[in-house]
């Protein structure tokens, strides 16, 4: 399940493209979805340590630790510092798998 302002925000970087007419560089494309992948794989993690009953600091930690232990640590650093409306997308993710943890 993708949030409407995932969607909005996928869109809005494949116009941004377009309009620049930058199609010779898959990473203008691929950015949001790459991101999308990060944040869901976060997302899951993120939930079970809630369900353990970390807060949600060392909740977030210990998933972005899991992330860089499957995709790489530059790859996770990388989409992190590439990535616009980061809080938004992340906090959209959570907020869809774990509202109990999120929404108070």
């Amino acid at each position: 399940m993708i949030s409407s302002v995932l969607v909005i925000l996928l869109v809005k970087n494949i116009m941004h493209c377009i309009i620049r007419m930058d199609f010779t560089s898959k990473e203008c494309l691929m950015i949001e979805l790459t991101l999308l992948t990060l944040l869901n794989y976060v997302g899951d993690n993120f939930c079970q340590y809630r369900n353990l009953g970390h807060d949600n600091y060392k909740a977030l930690l210990l998933s972005y630790s899991d992330a860089s232990n499957k995709f790489g640590p530059l790859k996770v650093k990388k989409v992190i510092e590439k990535s616009e409306n980061f809080k938004v997308a992340a906090v959209s993710i959570a907020a869809i798998k774990c509202p109990q943890h999120i929404v108070r």
